[in-house]
């Protein structure tokens, strides 16, 4: 009679463990040198070994055909400016259109994520209202996930810098405390930090001032210590967060004289001759 259990004497064969073509794939490219694929990539439930020696398609194409949200975010993080890359004009208008779209309408918190990131990296002023667009819209997701949409939207204007980012950013960091969970109020403030971080790109007054009203009327730590590092890098100055100290410096010529400098131990290392 035949048993149900395998013969003891003869050892068994091992099964080859799901995912050893992905190791030996990743083995093969750390070897070759050729490959540009992440761990991530080569894990994925979708990876080919036979996708190694295929051209991927380019950026536009992907998102012109593919639905797949990881595919899309890394298309759009791959995106570079035609005009930076000598590009045409049609072709910079193509490209924004896209980071547009993605940016304030996906679906996927993932794709607007990285769509506002590379937005953030061109220089065309019409990348600007795109990201304050993109903020406003976040209302769409869940508020975790339109927090950070927000934030991404100030960091990139920050990015940019250009000046038509100003008064997004501005609002934010004004806005009255929020009445309402302790969620709500968490959420409010991560923005409140961002906004501040991301004012240490603007020189203008209008950017000095609400930094300046933070430091005397906000009270959360790590609120006015972002004001005061933004403070610090638009003027070189380097003060304690506070609102007195800061605003004579602000609104005294000669008391911003005095005010110690942030690199003052390098500018008197080179003037003793000890630094280059």
């Amino acid at each position: 009679m035949r048993g149900s259990s395998a013969n003891p004497s003869k050892p068994q064969k091992l099964g080859r463990k799901p995912g050893w073509m992905a190791a030996v794939a990743a083995g093969f490219c750390l070897m070759n040198g050729g490959c540009a694929l992440t761990w991530d990539e080569v894990t994925s439930r979708e990876f080919r070994v036979k996708n190694l020696f295929k051209k991927a398609d380019p950026p536009l194409v992907v998102l012109e055909n593919s639905t797949d949200g990881d595919k899309r975010a890394k298309a759009l993080a791959s995106l570079k400016e035609p005009f930076a890359n000598g590009g045409t004009a049609e072709e910079q208008t193509k490209v924004l259109e896209v980071l547009a779209n993605a940016a304030m309408t996906d679906p996927k918190a993932l794709v607007r994520l990285r769509a506002i990131e590379t937005l953030g990296k061109f220089k065309d002023e019409r990348a600007v209202e795109s990201l304050k667009e993109a903020y406003y819209r976040a209302g769409t997701f869940s508020p975790e996930i339109a927090t950070n949409i927000k934030c991404q939207s100030m960091t990139a204007l920050a990015k940019h810098g250009d000046f038509r980012g100003l008064d997004l950013i501005v609002k934010v960091l004004r806005e009255p405390a929020t009445v309402g969970s302790e969620l709500e109020k968490q959420n409010k403030m991560d923005e409140k930090i961002v906004a501040a971080r991301a004012l240490g790109s603007f020189s203008q007054s209008q950017s000095t001032e609400t930094l300046l009203n933070v430091l005397k009327v906000e009270t959360d730590v790590a609120l006015r210590n972002a004001s005061r590092e933004s403070l610090e890098k638009i003027t070189g100055k380097e003060l304690a967060t506070d609102y007195a100290a800061w605003e004579e410096i602000l609104h005294d010529s000669d008391a911003f004289k005095k005010a110690p400098n942030k690199n003052f131990v390098s500018d008197l290392g080179r003037k003793v001759g000890l630094s280059k």
